[in-house]
C-alpha cells in the first residue's frame, strides 16, 4: 500500500530519491515492445543435445484434454495430470524432458489471480503428479497487491529455450505495470521465472516482490530451514503477518499423498534467501520488503523445481543441487535403511526420517530441520543436507519418535547403517454382510481403550495438520488416514502399533455397528466383522449428500478413488460434487469401480469468493460472499475450471444469474442454489457465509428491498434476476461434528419467520477421510426415484426444491399432518390443517444411535419437547432391533397457540447443548445468533465461557464421552466427535385458508 511521504523521509535521504528514469534493458523501461531478460543466467544444467527436442510450448485446445479428467467425450490425453491439475483451453503449457508447467491464460481468472498469468500446474515429466493449486507474483496481501496481466508473448527459441511472457498491471493500479516470463530449458527440473514491477507513481510504495503460493490446507506442506520450523509455522492474522516474516535459504513444500510431488522455490539473482511467511494455508516467498521510489522498480529471479516424491527430501535435494549450481555452495548425502518387517501391501507412509542441524542433546527448539524423507518400500531412504553441519537423524513410526542418531560435523556422504522398525501387527480385516455373507465396502476405525494406549500412539507428521491416536497415515491423505482406513470388498489390510484397542466396523447410520477390543503385540492380526442393513430408511427415498470435496478442490488431496470408496463406504446413494470453483463429476470412477448399479452422482460446484471487493455498511475492510452450491451443470475438463464461470467480484445474485446462463439449457431450470454453512467463521479473513458477512441482525425484519442497509443488500436483485437472497436451500447441519449447528439452525429459523421458504439440509463438507464422514450428516429425499443407471436428477431437485427431505446424521423422523386432502408430510407448499389436526410422529434409529429428545419448534421456539420414559431405549447398541424409538400423535393445536400463519419443524437426537448469544460479527451487540456455549462445563452459559480476548464465543462440541456407560460412547466415535440430530424441512401452516403463507416475522411470541 502507498506509504505517506512524511513518514518515509528519514528513508527516503538515506536511499537517494534522485533517479533520473528506469533502466531500459529488459522490460523496466516498460516499452511495449519490450522484452523481459532471461532468468538465472548463471544457472546451467548439462545434458545430451537431444534433450532440446523435448521442449513444448503451446496453447491448450478443447481438443487437449488432462490425464485423468475423465472428460465426457473421451478423446487423447495430451495434458499431464496430478490431484490438482485444472489445465484448459487457452492455457499456456511450457515443457521439457524432465517437467511440465502450464501457466494460466489471460482472461482465465481462477482463485486468486483475476486475469490469467499465474502458474496453475507444475509437475514431473510422465508422473503425472501436479500438486500445486497456484502461483502468482505478488508485491504483498491485499487484493491490488496482484498481477492483472493483460497480454502475453510467446518465446520459442528451440532447441535452447522456450518461454511465455506476461505483461499487464497490478490490479486495478495502472501506475504499477507489471512483467513476468516463465521459461523453460532442456535437463532442468522445473522454470526459471523472472518479474519485474514498477512504480510508475508520485508516491513511494512498500511492496514485497514475491511469489504466492496458494496451498489452501490438506494439502502441500511448506517446508523451511529456520529454527524450530520444518512443517511447523507459527500462526498469525492479516494484521500480524509482519510479526512472522522470516528469512530462509529457500522454500520447499511437499503433497504426502499419491501420487506424491514436492516443490522448491530458490532465488537465482542477487539475493541468495528468500523472505516471506508461511502456513498451510498460503506461503509469501520472495524479495525483503522494500520502499520502492517514485520511477524505482524491483526485480525477483527464481527457479522453481519439482520433484517426484511427497516428502520434503525431494524438494530439498533439488534445492542443494540449485545452490550449489548458482552459489558454489557443498551438499552432502545421507543414506540409510529402516529395517522393515516386511514390505508394506501398499505405499507406505507409516515411517518417516527427520533431519535436523543440531545437538541432540540440546533443545529440539534449537535445531534448524534440513529435510524429511519417507523411505520406501524396503525402508531404503537418502537425503542431501548442507555440508560443514553437525546433524541429528530421527526416525518416526506412526507419527511418533522411535530412534535417533548425532552426527558430527558431515564433510562428505555419510552410510548411516540400518534403523529398527519398531514392534507392531499387520491387521487384516475382513467385512461381510450379516446375512448373506457377501464381502462389504466399509470403513474402520481404531480407538484407543485406555489413556495409557492414547498417550503412547498419538502421533503427527512433524507437527503438521491434526495429531491422531493412532497415526496410521496422513489425516489430508488416501487411506489409511488418521486413526481409520477403508475396506474394499470386504478385505484391507494396514500396520497398526501395539497397543489395546477398541476396533470398530461401520457403513453409515442406517447399518449396525460392529466392534472387537484387542490388544495388539507384534504378531499379525486378522479381524472379521459383519453388518446388517437395518429398515430404516422411508421407502421411495434417496439419500444424498448436497456437499462433498475431493482431489479437484484445492482444499483436498483425497484421490477420486478413495472419495468414492468412502461413499461406498457409508452406504450413500447419490452424491453432488462440490469441488471448489470447479465443476465436477465422479460418474466414471463410479463407474470404474462398478458401483455404478446403486450409486448416482450429479455434477456441480462450490463457488468460493477469493479476491477481497464486497463492503458492507458501517465496514471499511472488503470482504467476499462466501460459499455457494450449484447443481446440476456440465463437466466439461477441456474448459477454465472445468466449465465453471468466474465467480470473483460479483453479488450472490448476479453469480447466480452467472451460473444458470452457464449451464446447458436443458439443465437450467432444474438449477439449485445452495447457501453453505451461512455463519462460518471466517478462515484468511474471508467470510464463509454471505449472510455473516453482512453482520445481519436476525432480531430484525428483513426490508423487503434495498433500503440502503446491510440487510436492504441481502434481499436486493443486483442485476434483475436471482435475488442475494435468492437461494433454494440451505444448510442447517454442515459437517459430522456439529460445532456450529446452533447457528445455521438460527438463522434457518429467521429465514422462515420471514417468508423466505428455502429447504433445510444436512451435509458432509467433507474433504478427506478424517475432517468429516461423508454421508453424515445426509438428506434423506422423497423424490420417488432410485440411485442407478434410472436417476432422474430432475425429480429428485424438484423434491429438495418443495422442502420434501429430511437432514440427519442418525434418528430418522416420519411425521404427517392431517389435513382436509388427508395426511400431509412436511414441505414448502402451504398447507390448510384440519380442524382438529394431530401431528403424526415415528422416531427410529440404529441402536447404537442414542435418541434423548423429540423437539417440536414452532416459529423459532420450542414448543413441545418428548424425553424420559416416552422414548424407547434399546438394550444392546451392537444389535439390530429395537429400532422404534416414539410412535404416536400430538394435537396441533396444543402445539400452535399463536394466532395466525406459521411453520412447524420437528427434531430428534441428544439433547441440544446450552447456548447464549453476547455480541454480534465485529460487535459487542448481540444479533440474535448464538455464538457462545458451555465452554467451561459449569452447566451455565455466561461471560466467563468466552475465550480470552474476545467478546463473544466460540460454540464447541461437547467432550468425547470416555465411558461406555454413556449412550454416546459409540456413535462418538464414529462420527467425528457428532451428537445425533435430525429435523424435518418446516410445515408451512395456511391457518386462516387465505392460499398463502403470512410469515409471523420476528415478532412472533
Amino acid at each position: 500500500m502507498p506509504i505517506p511521504p512524511r513518514l518515509l523521509a528519514a528513508s527516503l535521504a538515506l536511499v537517494g530519491l534522485t533517479l533520473a528514469g528506469c533502466k531500459k534493458e529488459s522490460c523496466l523501461g516498460n516499452e511495449a515492445s519490450c522484452q523481459v531478460s532471461s532468468p538465472c543466467e548463471t544457472l546451467s544444467y548439462a545434458c545430451e543435445a537431444s534433450s532440446g527436442s523435448a521442449l513444448e510450448l503451446r496453447v491448450l485446445t478443447p481438443e487437449d484434454q488432462r490425464v485423468g479428467s475423465h472428460a465426457p467425450s473421451g478423446g487423447n490425453e495430451t495434458v499431464p495430470g496430478g490431484l490438482n491439475a485444472i489445465a484448459s483451453r487457452g492455457d499456456i503449457l511450457l515443457g521439457n524432458d524432465r517437467a511440465v508447467a502450464v501457466i494460466a491464460g489471460i482472461g482465465n481468472a481462477h482463485l486468486l489471480d483475476p486475469n490469467g498469468g499465474s502458474l496453475l500446474d507444475l509437475g514431473v515429466r510422465g508422473a503425472n503428479n501436479d500438486g500445486l493449486n497456484q502461483m502468482l507474483p505478488v508485491v504483498g496481501v491485499l487484493p491490488a497487491d496482484a498481477a492483472h496481466y493483460t497480454s502475453m508473448r510467446l518465446i520459442d527459441e528451440r532447441p535452447r529455450r522456450v518461454a511465455v511472457q506476461l505483461d499487464g498491471t497490478l490490479d486495478g493500479r495502472p501506475e504499477f505495470p507489471i512483467h513476468t516470463l516463465y521459461e523453460m530449458r532442456p535437463c532442468e527440473p522445473g522454470v526459471r521465472v523472472r518479474t519485474e514491477v514498477l512504480n510508475a507513481s508520485v508516491d513511494p510504495q512498500l511492496w514485497a516482490l514475491a511469489d504466492g503460493f496458494y496451498w489452501s490446507g490438506r494439502e502441500a506442506l511448506p517446508f523451511t530451514s529456520a529454527p524450530d520450523r520444518g512443517y511447523s509455522h507459527p500462526s498469525f492474522s492479516l494484521l500480524t503477518i509482519g510479526d512472522v516474516y522470516s528469512r530462509v535459504p529457500y522454500l520447499v513444500a511437499a503433497l504426502p499423498s499419491e501420487p506424491g510431488v514436492s516443490y522448491a522455490q530458490v532465488a537465482c539473482g542477487s539475493k541468495d534467501t528468500v523472505e516471506g511467511f508461511q502456513s498451510d494455508q498460503i506461503s509469501l516467498s520472495g524479495l525483503p520488503r522494500t520502499v520502492v521510489p517514485p520511477r524505482d522498480y524491483l526485480v525477483f529471479e527464481r527457479f522453481l523445481a519439482v520433484g517426484e516424491r511427497g516428502d520434503a527430501a525431494s524438494g530439498v535435494n533439488l534445492a542443494l543441487e540449485l545452490r550449489q549450481a548458482l552459489r558454489g555452495e557443498k551438499y552432502v548425502t545421507l543414506r540409510g535403511t529402516v529395517n522393515r518387517r516386511a514390505p508394506p501391501r501398499e505405499p507406505g507412509h507409516e515411517l518417516s526420517v527427520f533431519i535436523s542441524e543440531g545437538e541432540l542433546a540440546a533443545d529440539k527448539s534449537t535445531r534448524i530441520p534440513w529435510s524429511q524423507v519417507t523411505p520406501d518400500s524396503a525402508g531404503r531412504f537418502e537425503a542431501r543436507v548442507p555440508a560443514g553441519r553437525k546433524y541429528v537423524v530421527e526416525v518416526y513410526a506412526f507419527g511418533r519418535k522411535v530412534a535417533d542418531r548425532q552426527l558430527d560435523v558431515v564433510n562428505e556422504d555419510v552410510e548411516l547403517g540400518t534403523f529398527a522398525e519398531p514392534s507392531h501387527t499387520r491387521l487384516t480385516v475382513n467385512v461381510s454382510e450379516a446375512d448373506t455373507f457377501a464381502p462389504l465396502t466399509a470403513e474402520v476405525f481404531l480407538v484407543p481403550v485406555d489413556a495409557a494406549t492414547r498417550q503412547g500412539t498419538e502421533g503427527d507428521l512433524h507437527g503438521a495438520f491434526t495429531s491422531c491416536a493412532p497415526w496410521l497415515g496422513s489425516p489430508a491423505g488416501p487411506s489409511p488416514a488418521c486413526n481409520r482406513f477403508l475396506v474394499v470388498n470386504g478385505f484391507a489390510q494396514v500396520e497398526v502399533p501395539q497397543g489395546r484397542f477398541h476396533v470398530y466396523a461401520f457403513k453409515g447410520p442406517f447399518w449396525t455397528l460392529d466392534r472387537e477390543t484387542v490388544t495388539f503385540g507384534d504378531t499379525d492380526t486378522a479381524l472379521d466383522f459383519s453388518l446388517k442393513k437395518l429398515p430404516l430408511q422411508p421407502s421411495g427415498t434417496v439419500s444424498a449428500d448436497l456437499h462433498v470435496h475431493g482431489a479437484a478442490s484445492f482444499d483436498s488431496s483425497l484421490p477420486d478413488q478413495d472419495r468414492v470408496l468412502s461413499f461406498a463406504a457409508t452406504d450413500l446413494e447419490v452424491i453432488v460434487a462440490s469441488d471448489h470453483d470447479v465443476v465436477y463429476d465422479y460418474s466414471q470412477v463410479v463407474e470404474s469401480l462398478g458401483l455404478q448399479q446403486r450409486m448416482s452422482t450429479v455434477a456441480g460446484l462450490e463457488t468460493t469468493g477469493h479476491i477481497l471487493w464486497l463492503k458492507r455498511h458501517g465496514y471499511d475492510i472488503p470482504l467476499v460472499v462466501g460459499h455457494y452450491n450449484f447443481w446440476p451443470l456440465e463437466y466439461d475438463p477441456t474448459k477454465p475450471r472445468n466449465g465453471a464461470p468466474d465467480d470473483e467480484r460479483v453479488e450472490p445474485g448476479e453469480l447466480f444469474d452467472r451460473v444458470k446462463a452457464s449451464a446447458p439449457e436443458p439443465l437450467r431450470d432444474q438449477l439449485i442454489v445452495q447457501l453453505n454453512h451461512p455463519w462460518a467463521n471466517q478462515e484468511f479473513g474471508r467470510d464463509l457465509g454471505f449472510p455473516r458477512a453482512l453482520a445481519l441482525d436476525i432480531r430484525q425484519n428483513l426490508p423487503t428491498t434495498d433500503d440502503g442497509t446491510n440487510a436492504g443488500l441481502y434481499v436486493r436483485s443486483p442485476k434483475g434476476g436471482f435475488a442475494n437472497n435468492g437461494q433454494h436451500t440451505q444448510e442447517v447441519m454442515n459437517g459430522s461434528s456439529n460445532d456450529l449447528l446452533p447457528s445455521y439452525r438460527a438463522f434457518w429459523f429467521y429465514v422462515l419467520g420471514q417468508g423466505q421458504l428455502v429447504t433445510g439440509t444436512a451435509n458432509s463438507d467433507s474433504h478427506s477421510l478424517t475432517d468429516n464422514t461423508v454421508g453424515v450428516p445426509r438428506n434423506i429425499v422423497y423424490a420417488d426415484t432410485a440411485a442407478g443407471p434410472g436417476f432422474d436428477t430432475a425429480r429428485f431437485n424438484a423434491a429438495l426444491k418443495a422442502g420434501g427431505s429430511f437432514g440427519t446424521n442418525g434418528p430418522v423422523i416420519e411425521a404427517t399432518l392431517d389435513t382436509p386432502a388427508g395426511p400431509q408430510r412436511y414441505g414448502l407448499t402451504p398447507v390448510v390443517p384440519s380442524a382438529d389436526a394431530r401431528l403424526h410422529l415415528e422416531v427410529s434409529a440404529a441402536p447404537w444411535v442414542p435418541v434423548d429428545e423429540v423437539r417440536i419448534i414452532v416459529n423459532g421456539r420450542l414448543v413441545r419437547t418428548l424425553s424420559g420414559g416416552e422414548l424407547a431405549r434399546p438394550a444392546d447398541a451392537f444389535g439390530d432391533g429395537e429400532l422404534l424409538r416414539y410412535q404416536g400423535s400430538l394435537a396441533l393445536s396444543e402445539l400452535v397457540t399463536v394466532p395466525g400463519d406459521a411453520w412447524l419443524v420437528v427434531e430428534a437426537g441428544t439433547r441440544l447443548q446450552p447456548t447464549a448469544d453476547f455480541g454480534g460479527v465485529g460487535s459487542p451487540e448481540p444479533d440474535g445468533i448464538p455464538d457462545t456455549g458451555d465452554n467451561n462445563g459449569d452447566g451455565v452459559v455466561d461471560r466467563n465461557d468466552i475465550a480470552p480476548g474476545s467478546s463473544s464465543g466460540p460454540l464447541r462440541s461437547a467432550a468425547l464421552p470416555t465411558s461406555e456407560a454413556d449412550p454416546l460412547f459409540h456413535f462418538a466415535q464414529v462420527i467425528n466427535g457428532g451428537y445425533p440430530m435430525a429435523f424435518t424441512n418446516p410445515f408451512i401452516l395456511d391457518r386462516n385458508g387465505n392460499g398463502r403463507f403470512d410469515a409471523p416475522g420476528v415478532s412472533a411470541p
